[in-house]
């Protein structure tokens, strides 16, 4: 009965990563541009390691789980900072001393 179940859930993460690697693609081909589609992938990714987490059940797959949220945060800080930048204004909180005078 165990055997089946980790086999069940090994299925399910491989399923998973496939859907989340499709998902970003389209995400990126649709127009969601480099930092939707990684968001994207990179929620599927979270999604297959809390799955294998429910099996295996170690500090090591607990820290890849949290390892891939910190990634998933700081990546998706990163784009929204840099899209901010290259809009060519400052948004909220960021670089206040460079906003454009509006004319």
């Amino acid at each position: 009965m165990a055997d089946t179940v980790r086999a069940t859930v090994t299925l399910a993460v491989t399923l998973v990563v496939a859907m989340g690697l499709v998902a970003a693609l389209a995400v990126l081909l649709l127009g969601g541009g480099p930092g939707g589609a990684m968001a994207t992938l990179l929620d599927f990714l979270l999604a297959a390691g809390l799955l294998r987490l429910s099996q295996t059940q170690t500090w090591a797959a607990i820290a890849v789980a949290a390892l891939t949220v910190v990634i998933r945060k700081v990546v998706a800080a990163g784009f929204l900072r840099s899209r901010q930048v290259v809009a060519g204004g400052a948004g909220p909180g960021l670089r206040p001393w460079r906003r454009r005078s509006r004319r």
